[in-house]
């Protein structure tokens, strides 16, 4: 039974140490996914956390997790012309839909990612279509 034990252990150790590796860089660096032609939806995770933005005030690209019905970070702040990629990490699928419209990641099912580029200053507020208690911000800081 140990040899069972310690395989199976081993197993899951390599397992997550391939999927911590990821794949290569895509064209910008920021993400290792490709594009699906209909949706437009990816399943890769961005390789890279939040990078500085030249400013340091805000960060150039920011992730935001979607798990357990909530957005995290909340608030999320970047510079203009940065990029939000949501992720979502729950079973049910979400949004993250613009409440004036500016912006829609669509429907993400689990695994699923979608980026949204920033380009004007300003404050988003965005809810999930499916569920609307959930709530979020992305806070667009000006160049400079």
């Amino acid at each position: 039974m140990l040899p069972r034990a310690l395989f199976a252990a081993g197993l899951v150790i390599l397992i997550f140490g391939v999927a911590a590796c990821g794949g290569g860089g895509g064209e910008d660096g920021e993400t290792t996914a490709t594009t699906t032609e209909t949706t437009g939806e990816s399943t890769a995770e961005p390789s890279g956390g939040n990078a500085p933005a030249p400013s340091g005030d805000a960060v150039r690209s920011a992730k935001v997790e979607i798990e357990g019905f909530a957005y995290d970070p909340d608030p999320v702040t970047i510079e203009e012309g940065g990029k939000v990629i949501w992720i979502n990490r729950d079973s049910a699928p979400h949004t993250a839909t613009a409440e004036d419209g500016s912006f829609d990641t669509g429907t993400l099912e689990e695994g699923k990612l979608k980026p949204e580029t920033f380009k004007e200053p300003g404050t988003y507020a965005y809810v999930c279509s499916i569920h609307p208690q959930m709530q979020g911000t992305v806070e667009v800081v000006a160049a400079g």
